[in-house]
């Protein structure tokens, strides 16, 4: 189960992007009620939500402003390498997210040398 957490949680967690969803963040918003709020980094500014996958997984759900507008991107810890594990774990988020396994439109396991 997702469960939101605090995004100060995720503070000390590197993460990486592993997935990108063909869905806006207003989705997550308007049909699940995950509550996103803007932040910045070194990157840019960013809609941004904080989630757990059953209170063990931290998750963030990201879109960079200069991201296609359609889409919101996945992340999870750079401690994750094996993209078999992060395969199962994007599906099973992506289960979670009550989405279609064809609302992802890239995964790490597409190019996992990045």
């Amino acid at each position: 189960m997702l469960r939101p957490i605090p995004l100060k949680d995720l503070d000390k967690i590197e993460l990486v992007p592993q997935a990108i969803i063909k869905k806006p963040v207003s989705y997550f918003q308007d049909t699940l009620g995950i509550k996103f709020v803007e932040l910045h980094d070194d990157l840019d500014v960013y809609d941004g939500a904080a989630l757990s996958l059953n209170g063990k997984l931290p998750i963030a759900l990201k879109h960079y402003r200069g991201h296609p507008p359609d889409t919101t991107t996945i992340y999870l810890s750079r401690e994750l390498r094996n993209n078999g594990e992060i395969s199962r774990i994007v599906q099973r988020i992506i289960k979670e997210l009550k989405l279609a396994p064809d609302a992802v439109s890239w995964q790490r396991s597409d190019s996992p040398e990045l």
